[in-house]
C-alpha cells in the first residue's frame, strides 16, 4: 500500500495537501467527482496562502519588474507562474498520486486544466490579481464541469424514464443520485429502483439512504442476486462511470461490466451517465494491464462497517497465517466494452459509444477557445 509519509516533499507541502492525501490513502474520500472536487478546493486554499519567494531565494524565476519608477510592490508584479507550477502544483499532485492513491482520469484532466490556466496568465499580472483569477477559474470549473453537468445530464436522461419503469443501478454515483432525485421531485415520474451493491466498499448503501430520504421506492440486493431481478423486473439500467475511454468503453467500479453484460443478454438497455471532463484519450481493451488495487484485507473482513486496524490485525493472524497459499486481489475497476452499452448520456446530449472520439475532439476545441 502507498505510504503518505514517504514523500521527499512532505516537509515543504502545504498542510491541506498532506491532510487531503491522508484522506485519499485511508479511503475517507471516495468517488471520482468527490476526489476531484476535494483536489481543486485544496489547490484553491493553497493558492490563497501562497507567497512568492523573494528574488534572492528564487533565482530560477524571473522576479524583476519592467516598471523602473517603483521600488515597492516587487512581490506583486513578479512572474510566479513557473514557481507555482513546479514548486506547488506538481509536488502536491505527485504526493497524492505516488504516496497516497493513484489519481483518477477526472483528477488528471482537472489538474491539466489548472496547469494550463496558470500558464496562460499574463506575465506581468499582479500576484493578487492572479490569485483572484485562478480562484474564480477553479470555482467556475467545479460549477460547470461537475455541478451544472450533472444537472444537464439529469435533464437529458429524463426522456428515458417513464412511469412504471423499474430501474437498476450499481453502487453509488453522484450523477445517478441527481438523476433519480430529479425524476422523482421535478418530473414527478413514478418508478422503482433496484440498487445493486458489492463488497468491500458497499457504496450502494449510501445511494439507498439518499433515495429513501426523498421518498423513492427502492430495492437493495447484492451482485450475486442480479440475475433474479434482471430477468423478471428491470426495464432499464443506469450506470455511472469513472472514465469514458476514447473507443467508447467504460472504465468503472468493479462489477460494472458484469451488470452491463447481463443486461445485454436480457435485452435491457444500458445507459451510462458520465460528465465530459471524465473523457480519456486512452484506449483500454481489458482491466488487467492497467488497474488499481485496494487494500487486500478489505476482502477478508467479515464486517465492512468496522474496518479498522484491529480487524486488519485479526485478518493477518487468523486468515492469513499461510500467506503463500492465499493472495487476495482487491481490484477496484473493470472495463465495459462499448457493445454492451446502449447510449452514453453527457451534459451535451445522448450519444452512441462510437461517437466518443468525436466528442473528445469537440471538447478539445472548446477548451482551446476558452483561452
Amino acid at each position: 500500500m502507498p505510504d503518505p509519509y514517504a514523500s521527499e516533499f512532505t516537509e515543504t507541502l502545504h498542510p491541506d495537501v498532506i491532510e487531503l492525501g491522508l484522506k485519499y490513502a485511508s479511503g475517507d474520500i471516495q468517488g471520482d467527482n468527490e476526489r476531484c472536487r476535494a483536489m481543486m478546493e485544496c489547490f484553491s486554499n493553497v493558492l490563497n496562502d501562497y507567497i512568492l519567494p523573494t528574488t534572492s531565494s528564487n533565482n530560477n524565476d524571473d522576479t524583476t519588474t519592467t516598471n523602473t519608477n517603483t521600488n515597492t510592490k516587487n512581490n506583486d508584479v513578479i512572474d510566479f507562474r513557473h514557481h507555482f507550477d513546479h514548486q506547488v502544483l506538481k509536488p502536491s499532485f505527485q504526493f497524492w498520486t505516488v504516496n497516497c492513491r493513484p489519481h483518477s482520469v477526472s483528477m488528471g484532466n482537472a489538474f491539466t486544466f489548472l496547469k494550463t490556466a496558470v500558464g496562460m496568465l499574463d506575465r506581468d499580472i499582479l500576484l493578487s490579481d492572479a490569485k483572484l483569477e485562478l480562484t474564480e477559474t477553479i470555482e467556475r470549473y467545479l460549477q460547470e464541469r461537475l455541478e451544472y453537468a450533472d444537472r444537464a445530464i439529469a435533464q437529458h436522461a429524463l426522456s428515458k424514464i417513464h412511469n412504471g419503469d423499474v430501474l437498476l443501478t450499481f453502487g453509488y454515483s453522484e450523477v445517478i443520485d441527481v438523476l433519480l432525485k430529479t425524476a422523482h421531485e421535478e418530473a414527478h415520474i413514478k418508478f422503482y429502483v433496484w440498487i445493486v451493491d458489492a463488497r468491500p466498499l458497499m457504496e450502494g448503501k449510501r445511494l439507498l439512504q439518499s433515495l429513501r430520504a426523498v421518498g423513492i421506492s427502492c430495492g437493495y440486493i447484492q451482485l450475486n442476486a442480479l440475475t433474479y431481478v434482471m430477468q423478471k423486473q428491470v426495464t432499464k439500467v443506469f450506470l455511472g462511470a469513472s472514465a469514458l475511454l476514447v473507443n467508447g468503453s467504460i472504465y468503472g467500479q468493479i462489477g460494472t461490466a458484469c451488470i452491463a453484460l447481463l443486461a445485454k443478454n436480457h435485452h435491457v438497455p444500458v445507459l451510462v451517465c458520465c460528465e465530459t471532463y471524465k473523457i480519456s484519450n486512452k484506449v483500454q481493451l481489458e482491466s488487467i494491464t492497467q488497474n488499481e488495487l485496494g487494500n487486500p484485507n478489505d476482502l477478508l473482513l467479515l464486517d465492512n462497517t468496522t474496518n479498522n486496524n484491529n480487524n486488519n490485525e485479526n485478518v493477518n493472524n487468523n486468515n492469513n497465517n499461510d500467506s503463500n497459499k492465499l493472495h487476495a486481489a482487491n481490484i477496484l475497476y473493470d472495463v465495459t466494452p462499448d457493445k454492451f452499452i446502449s447510449g452514453i448520456i453527457t451534459e451535451l446530449g445522448i450519444i452512441p459509444p462510437t461517437s466518443v472520439a468525436v466528442l473528445l475532439r469537440e471538447m478539445n476545441m472548446l477548451n482551446d477557445r476558452a483561452y
